[in-house]
């Protein structure tokens, strides 16, 4: 709605905040300025969003909700393989004795034996309290050009409960920052910085902090002429139409920061698209097709910060190392084209597009932090040599061991050549990283092997390739007792060039009977085939996969009016099938594993992923306006055939006086049917909240 010129004071605080506060001096100019101020029209909206948790279940990937937060987990040290002449695998004989007193009682009374000890668990009340502004300005200088400028201001206060790792500094040496671990510059979680693993901004016109962001989603200058339109600067290009699906929207990453995925799901992405600096070049180019192309830079997908309400990376992994400037992908270009042409009743439209994935692939990193084990680790150092020889342990240069309690005692400079570093709320037991590779669709055997076959440094340690879970459970017992209580694994996210196809149907029925449901229902097809796409591989190597994947598409939607007292109503129908990856990328490999799932039983088996061959979803969604548009029923269902059900009911209500008010619910249920370990619900399960959105219009 535009804020009419009569409205001094509104006027005045929207053209503040976009133009600085001498913006109102330019009407007092006279000549050309006076007429730029006549032809600018200015918006505003002020926003509050909540979201109240109504789920027990609190997100297991942050520190104080972690699998196994509160359960004791036996643990139990193993004499390493490759430190004896005739031991073949991890768990074949137990460090069980020193000097008469067990081992495991020694360690249980060194190191916890559960998270809570160190790490209290909390009940979180809300997932989300944000304020926001957002203001939009159009600016004509002539016929031919002119300028859009959109600006988002958001703050948050912060009200929920947070981890601290202030509190856990006395514990394993707390959080180092050597070696560009940046897990602790502010102790407490950073809601909305984008950093790269220097930290410097992700995104060039953005400034945050950790509670509040600032950012230009759109300052494009626009000429247009004999029917083409060149639109230049930061913008989004959104090709796509689908609710939840992205077949053809393929031009923009995706923000995670705000509400992830699962704000108001009619809006299609529109609050997520991650803006880039851009030409876009649409035009008429014969009496029936239209082009529609652009070039620009990369931008990729932004992941939620570590411990922040929907954070979907294990918080036991610090938040990965983003190699966007690193690797020099801020330099590199994405272009695409596409054509779209309507005959009659018919549609179709096709797409090339050349860019680098921005949702990246992952591989484990060297930590880089130099730090080494606890003096607990001498404990396991002391057993290695008692049950070997019976001598005291470790008892200087001439002792044959003593290269091996050297090591264990204080192995900084090796373990900072590995993936892992000793800290507070890392991982604690075999169970806690077979949960966290499943949360993220990895094999946690084939993950733990590429940690000892491409980083050399954890041989040094005695650590040794297994071949089932339970030798990677006896191997990862022993050094995690020997870190004095846990490790924290570090990855890095690359990104590379993909080319994506596109084509797409469309066909309106025209029925002669008027009334019928199928008269002037709309049809679509949509198929993308990517050939050589790299994905994370499911053990995290640096030897990534390789696949070529299609997705195919089917939609449909109908107006249809049911009633003479009501509007029609919007219905869609969606189908999805994907080959390789789910709905946000991962690797289909990885689906499979699980230690339990929500409710988890430390008598569960641990599954390891064996993957599935296809991601198949259905969608429902649509909306009702009452008459006079006072109310709006909207809803939105993402059925993942799997077992897995996102369903969003929202009532929209429009007081008046410039007010809006959304109420919804979000219900998540990632074991509708199954056990969960298929269906790509059960990464949002703790999600169940019911939200309110508050808008003013200035």
């Amino acid at each position: 709605m535009s804020i009419n010129k009569k409205d001094k004071a509104a006027h005045a605080v929207v053209a503040a905040l976009l133009l600085g506060a001498s913006s109102s001096a330019l009407a007092q100019d006279g000549g050309f300025f006076a007429d730029l101020w006549d032809n600018t029209i200015f918006q505003g909206v002020i926003r509050a969003d909540a979201a109240y948790r109504t789920t027990s279940y609190q997100n297991p990937n942050n520190q104080t909700n972690a699998p196994f937060q509160d359960v004791l987990v036996p643990r139990q040290a193993f004499l390493p393989p490759d430190l004896a002449v005739g031991l073949v695998n991890w768990g074949d004989v137990p460090l069980t004795v020193i000097g008469g007193v067990s081992i495991p009682t020694l360690l249980e009374a060194a190191t916890p034996g559960r998270r809570s000890d160190v790490i209290p668990q909390e009940d979180l009340e809300f997932n989300l309290a944000t304020i926001r502004f957002t203001g939009e300005m159009n600016m004509v200088f002539s016929q031919e050009w002119r300028m859009n400028v959109r600006l988002r201001a958001l703050y948050d206060p912060v009200i929920y409960d947070e981890f601290n790792a202030a509190d856990v500094a006395g514990v394993q040496g707390g959080y180092s920052t050597t070696g560009g671990d940046r897990y602790a510059d502010a102790g407490k979680p950073n809601y909305y910085e984008a950093l790269d693993r220097n930290g410097k901004r992700i995104n060039p016109l953005e400034l945050a902090g950790r509670d509040y962001m600032v950012d230009l989603p759109t300052f494009i200058i626009n000429y247009k002429k004999g029917g083409w339109d060149f639109r230049f600067g930061n913008q989004t290009i959104a090709w796509g139409q689908a609710i939840f699906f992205r077949t053809f929207d393929v031009a923009n990453g995706l923000d995670l920061r705000r509400h992830l995925v699962i704000d108001r799901a009619i809006e299609e992405f529109e609050d997520e698209r991650v803006p880039k600096i851009a030409l876009r070049v649409a035009g008429q180019i014969t009496d029936t097709m239209v082009l529609d192309s652009y070039v620009g830079k990369f931008q990729p997908d932004i992941l939620t910060n570590p411990n922040t309400p929907y954070n979907v990376i294990p918080s036991q992994f610090y938040k990965p190392f983003d190699n966007y400037y690193v690797g020099d992908y801020d330099s590199k270009i994405d272009y695409g084209v596409r054509l779209k042409s309507d005959y009659g009743s018919w549609g179709w439209q096709a797409m090339a597009v050349s860019r680098y994935n921005p949702l990246g692939a992952f591989k484990w990193a060297e930590s880089g932090i130099v730090k080494g084990l606890t003096p607990h680790g001498g404990l396991i150092a002391a057993a290695v040599h008692t049950a070997y020889a019976a001598k005291p342990p470790c008892l200087g240069a001439q002792n044959p061991y003593d290269n091996f309690c050297r090591l264990y005692g204080g192995v900084a400079e090796a373990l900072s050549h590995t993936p892992f570093a000793v800290a507070p709320g890392g991982l604690y037991s075999d169970r806690e990283w077979f949960a966290g590779a499943a949360s993220v669709r990895l094999h946690g055997v084939d993950a733990l092997n590429t940690v000892i076959n491409e980083f050399p440094a954890v041989r040094d340690l005695f650590a040794s390739p297994v071949d089932n879970v339970p030798q990677a459970s006896a191997l990862l017992n022993t050094f995690f007792l020997g870190a004095g209580g846990s490790l924290m694994g570090h990855v890095e996210r690359d990104y590379f060039r993909e080319e994506v196809f596109a084509i797409g149907g469309s066909y309106v029925n025209e029925s002669e009977d008027i009334e019928s449901f199928w008269s002037q229902f709309i049809t679509n097809i949509e198929v993308q085939y990517t050939p050589e796409r790299v994905l994370t591989a499911t053990s995290l190597s640096r030897d990534y996969d390789k696949t070529d994947e299609y997705i195919v598409t089917l939609v449909g939607e109908k107006w249809f009016r049911y009633s003479e007292s009501f509007p029609a109503a919007y219905l869609v129908f969606q189908g999805m099938h994907r080959s390789a990856t789910d709905l946000v990328g991962l690797n289909l490999d990885g689906y499979g594993g699980n230690v339990g799932g929500g409710n988890i039983d430390i008598n569960d088996p641990i599954v390891i992923a064996d993957g599935i061959s296809s991601a198949n979803y259905l969608v429902f969604a649509g909306f009702q306006p009452w008459p006079n548009r006072k109310y709006i029923l909207e809803w939105a269902f993402l059925y993942d055939v799997k077992g897995g059900l996102l369903a969003q009911p929202l009532v929209k209500w429009n007081p008046g006086y410039k007010i809006s008010v959304d109420l919804y619910y979000n219900y998540t249920d990632g074991e509708l049917h199954g056990d969960g370990t298929d269906n790509l619900i059960r990464a949002i399960d703790f999600a169940d909240e019911i939200g309110l959105r508050i808008s003013y219009e200035l």
